[in-house]
């Protein structure tokens, strides 16, 4: 009886580790949410690129990444914004 439960042990130890690791569908978005917008548009010329936030997000919004690596959420309804997605897109 020992040597069955011993051998039990060890199998449920190697189907263990065997098993396949299934990653969260959430570790690997690492895309920010917006709860608040600029409330100006910034200088076009300070921004390099633009990201749109993930849907997971309660708000959708366009990530502005300055020169300075900061980051400004924007409301991608406004004319501004979408005028500047446009600029940077034909860039």
């Amino acid at each position: 009886m020992k040597m069955s439960a011993a051998a039990l042990a060890i199998l449920l130890t190697i189907a263990a580790l065997c098993a396949p690791a299934s990653a969260s569908p959430y570790a690997s978005d690492t895309t920010p949410c917006c709860f608040a917008y600029i409330s100006r548009p910034l200088p076009r010329t300070h921004i390099k690129e633009y990201f749109y936030t993930s849907g997971k997000c309660s708000n959708l919004a366009v990530v502005f990444v300055t020169r300075k690596n900061r980051q400004v959420c924007a409301n991608p309804e406004k004319k501004w914004v979408r005028e500047y997605i446009n600029s940077l897109e034909m860039s």
